[in-house]
């Protein structure tokens, strides 16, 4: 299993585990309390949908 862990401040992290070939995993904690999604590829690589400001994939891409 892959995993890529960002720790956005003290209060807010983002970790993406790769579950399986097309299963990603992702906790989104913010200010203490953690969301946890299962999405496809091509959903996390989706980023308007998830209000990101940075492409997902790259960091994705540079974990390999």
């Amino acid at each position: 299993m892959k995993s890529v862990n960002l720790q956005l401040d003290e209060n807010n992290s983002l970790e993406i585990t790769q579950i399986e070939e097309n299963l990603f995993e992702m906790r989104l904690g913010i200010n203490g309390s953690i969301s946890v999604y299962y999405m496809t590829r091509e959903q996390l690589l989706n980023f308007d949908q998830l209000g990101a400001h940075i492409r997902i994939e790259v960091i994705l891409e540079n974990d390999s």
